[in-house]
């Protein structure tokens, strides 16, 4: 239902118990799917197929706007460094490419301010040689994917409570305080405005920063809005709910997990949803909420995970950290590749998986390593750093596979000279 904003001209959806579509999480997989009479009413009528995913490079989260992390380019076939850059500070964010080749990525740094030891972050762009453009100051950490459009512009956000958009040169274009951290990625809606999500609300504004509505949850929202063809968004907050929201900001339906839902959904090509939560199993819903099958996968399930060829490829953490495989039709698991051996809950994979064009996959993890696995789940190879990689990769159009670590490092690998 609709209520007044704190400030005027805009709107906050409040999702209220005593009317709200909602479906509750199975004990056990196989639980029955909901009924159509349990579903919302979906003002977007009968939903066509999803659109096939042009190809170009990755210049959001997640490689496209349905975040399948699925790469229409081959990656490298081996683990040869091509350059890295030294960006000063924890690289937690995917990097993006722009239709030039340039690169930009975020890190989470520090800097001593009357004594005290404060937390800072930065938007770094590069030329695809590895060479500084420009860096701007975004006043507080961020952990936030940067988001380009076609003419070069990039958008960020930061935990000053703060969303930016520079333009080609590094100018601020506009900036928007907003009433929480910003910590995750924004999309792009079919009609060029972009959906950001800042502590418990998701706001959607222009092209110039003017806020159009905004949507309250009862949780925060570390995951990252995904978007259809038909411009509903849904995303993940930590009351333990996926949302559903119609391009105008009406609730859908929202569908009860177990546990904080940090991982930001994927759309499927049958325009069904994937996503992972902290009570350690993966679900596969419709878009009307009712769900498919969910499956346990004895650890957190924090990262978004990757559509593969018939298969969801999904990153876990301890007390089984690996890397796993699971059938899309009915939620069995395929394969699954261990990372590491550990029984903390802290050790695993937080970085989202990525698949080239030959099935190929690409996923950092807790022990310091970027792994490249085939898509049967063997290892191709494995790349060292001296930190945790828990940035999701992202594959160029000319086969570079760019990333960043914990030791504060960007790093391109390429098997062209």
């Amino acid at each position: 239902m609709w209520t007044s904003a704190a400030i005027a001209a805009i709107l906050i959806h409040r999702a209220q118990d005593a009317d709200l579509p909602e479906h509750e999480a199975p004990s056990a997989p196989g639980a029955p799917v909901h009924a159509a009479a349990d579903a919302p009413n979906d003002p977007r009528g009968a939903l066509p197929p999803p659109a096939a995913i042009a190809p170009g490079p990755p210049s959001g989260f997640r490689l496209d706007r349905r975040h399948t992390g699925r790469s229409p380019y081959r990656g490298p076939a081996s683990a040869r460094l091509l350059w890295k850059h030294e960006l000063g500070g924890r690289i937690v964010s995917q990097p993006a490419v722009g239709a030039d080749g340039r690169v930009w990525a975020t890190r989470i740094g520090f800097h001593e301010e009357g004594g005290q030891r404060v937390a800072a972050g930065a938007l770094f762009c590069l030329s695809s040689q590895g060479v500084l453009r420009w860096d701007r100051n975004l006043r507080g950490p961020s952990w936030f994917s940067p988001l380009v459009d076609a003419s070069g512009n990039s958008y960020v956000g930061s935990d000053a409570h703060l969303f930016y958009a520079f333009d080609t040169r590094g100018e601020v274009r506009f900036h928007l305080r907003v009433d929480g951290d910003v910590d995750s990625s924004a999309a792009f809606m079919p009609d060029g405005n972009i959906v950001l999500p800042a502590g418990d609300d998701i706001y959607n504004i222009d092209p110039h920063g003017e806020v159009q509505w905004r949507f309250h949850a009862e949780g925060k929202i570390f995951s990252a809005p995904v978007v259809d063809d038909q411009g509903a968004i849904y995303f993940g907050s930590q009351d333990d709910h996926l949302y559903g929201l119609s391009s105008s900001g009406q609730l859908l339906f929202r569908y009860r997990t177990g546990d904080d839902v940090d991982s930001s959904p994927a759309i499927g090509d049958d325009g069904d949803l994937y996503f992972g939560s902290d009570d350690r199993r993966v679900y596969r819903l419709g878009r009307d909420g009712a769900l498919r099958w969910s499956t346990d996968m004895e650890g957190y399930v924090r990262a978004p995970v990757a559509l593969g060829d018939g298969v969801v490829i999904v990153s876990v953490f301890g007390p089984r950290p690996r890397i796993v495989a699971l059938s899309a039709e009915d939620g069995s698991i395929a394969w699954y590749f261990p990372v590491t051996v550990a029984d903390s809950t802290e050790v695993g994979s937080r970085s989202g998986p990525i698949v080239d064009r030959d099935g190929n996959i690409y996923a950092g993890a807790r022990d310091d390593y970027l792994y490249s696995l085939t898509g049967n789940g063997e290892l191709r190879w494995a790349f060292q750093t001296e930190g945790e990689i828990d940035s999701s990769p992202a594959l160029a159009p000319d086969g570079t596979l760019y990333f960043g670590s914990d030791d504060g490092w960007l790093y391109a690998l390429s098997d062209v000279e």
